[in-house]
């Protein structure tokens, strides 16, 4: 009896073509499910032996050489009579041939017609494999092309970037990292991520970092920067989106300056643990004629590490906020336990047990940690920089041979100026600088909060009003002077002997 397909393990007596049609559209869908042609070869071969076929290979044409995939079941070398040799064609090319033994019997019509239209279906598959790994090779050397060959190096801070694949089958993203001087001898540096895949999302994002790059040469603010490489990005003929951070950074102060663009937001982590967010704001390049982007300034004091990175390193799953938590936690894990690489180290350290879905591009600096005989800190006035200074003028103190009394009396003045400073300097609409400066003597600590904004009247609330009597009764001089321009408050304390 000739054979028929779908009769050697029919249990539910299903007609043979409907078998046959059965096999053949489970075989689609999986040479479909990937690009990873490997995998797939391999499954349609478990399918189709020993149901319909004693044995399956295919042979596949690479570098003039033979690469058998997706054996299954019993092949006989040189091929036993009745098996069938059926060529991989698409596009005119030669691709391999796939090899199906059946045992010494002679195909049937309805075999025949079913192995043709596989073999069909199976070139395909192959071909449109190898044209993505081509487009996939040409764009990620595209990418890493673009990519800056080496990172700025300073005496007090230390780059990194670590860019990563992902882990799934999508074409490469447009995400990069970059960091250059600047003629003043500061460092401009900006992460983004352009939307889509492929050869044109890595061209696009060669176009718009080099736009942030030209705007950068003559730099009034990072978020002018912005508007000005958002201005290129809609002069396209046809739209892109892209979201980005670009910032500047002053190795002499460790002042950061920064402007995001619909971007998430800058990680800062501090020796002692602490790790925060930083403030965000602005909508994609590309989306309207302006970002509505904002300046955001922080000093990053000794120690510390600041991280800015695109949306691969959070979005891995549907749980942004899950996300978020992990990289908070792996960040604290990095500053406790530094490595030399940090950008590298943090993206293992949240891909340690997980994959990454989508494209990853991290940018750090570490700064060095360094005893100063000086402490600085420069920050937008808003409330959440506050915990920041507070907690870096604690180290500070700590270096300093002061009392506990002492150390308690200068960071709850500082810290009642500081909140003062926040609160009524900025309140009239808008955001500025407010500056922090902390000398000792051998006999004396001086302290300066100066800001440049015009303090509302103090409004009279039964917990509010006690900051300027607090502080005179635990320092031992307390200066005010102010005008319509700038606020400056001097604090001194004697230190104990």
């Amino acid at each position: 009896m000739p054979y028929e397909l779908g009769t050697a393990v029919d249990v539910n007596d299903e007609h043979p073509i409907a078998a046959s049609l059965r096999f053949l559209w489970s075989a689609s869908r999986t040479l479909a499910s990937s690009f990873d042609f490997d995998r797939t070869l391999g499954e349609v071969g478990a399918a189709l032996v020993p149901r319909f076929a004693d044995g399956f290979v295919v042979a596949i044409d690479e570098d003039r050489t033979e690469r058998w995939v997706g054996g299954s079941g019993t092949l006989a070398t040189p091929p036993a009579r009745g098996d069938l040799m059926l060529p991989l064609m698409a596009r005119d090319r030669h691709l391999g041939y796939v090899h199906i033994a059946l045992g010494g019997r002679a195909p049937a019509p309805l075999d025949r017609e079913i192995f043709d239209e596989l073999a069909v279906r199976i070139a395909v598959a192959i071909d449109s494999a190898q044209i993505y790994a081509r487009e996939h090779h040409v764009a990620d050397t595209l990418q890493r092309a673009l990519l800056p060959e080496r990172l700025p190096a300073g005496k007090r801070l230390t780059f990194d970037a670590a860019y990563l694949p992902g882990a799934s089958e999508s074409i490469v993203g447009g995400d990069w990292y970059d960091a250059f001087e600047l003629p003043d001898g500061r460092i401009a540096c900006s992460v983004g991520d352009v939307a889509g895949h492929g050869l044109r999302a890595a061209i696009i994002m060669g176009e718009v970092r080099q736009a942030f790059r030209a705007a950068a040469l003559n730099p009034k603010s990072p978020s002018l920067v912005l508007e000005r490489a958002n201005t290129i990005v809609n002069m396209r003929s046809t739209p892109i989106m892209v979201t980005a951070v670009f910032g500047i950074l002053d190795p002499q102060t460790g002042t950061f300056t920064y402007a995001t663009a619909g971007h998430p937001a800058p990680i800062i982590a501090l020796p002692d643990g602490t790790v925060q967010k930083l403030p965000k704001d602005g909508i994609p390049l590309g989306i309207a004629d302006s970002t509505e982007s904002s300046d955001w300034t922080f000093t990053l004091p000794a120690g510390s590490l600041l991280a800015l990175y695109t949306d691969g390193l959070i979005e891995y799953t549907r749980d942004v906020i899950a996300g978020e938590e992990r990289l908070l936690a792996a960040l604290r894990e990095e500053i406790v336990e530094p490595a030399t690489a940090p950008a590298r180290s943090l993206v293992s350290r949240v891909f340690r047990d997980i994959k990454n879905a989508d494209d990853v591009a991290v940018l750090g600096v570490a700064m060095e940690d360094a005893p100063a005989k000086d402490f600085t800190f420069d920050f937008t006035g808003i409330p959440v920089a506050v915990p920041l200074v507070r907690r870096s003028l604690q180290r500070y103190l700590r270096t300093l041979d002061l009392t506990p009394d002492d150390r308690f009396a200068v960071i709850t003045s500082i810290g009642e100026a500081l909140a003062n400073a926040v609160e009524h300097a900025y309140s009239g609409g808008g955001s500025g600088i407010v500056r922090l400066r902390v000398s000792s003597s051998d006999d004396v600590l001086t302290a300066t909060v100066e800001d440049d904004g015009r303090w509302r009247p103090a409004q009279r609330h039964e917990e509010r009003g006690r900051g300027l009597p607090m502080m005179r009764a635990l320092m031992s001089g307390v200066e005010i002077q102010t005008n319509q321009a700038r606020t400056s408050v001097r604090l001194t304390l004697e230190l104990s002997a």
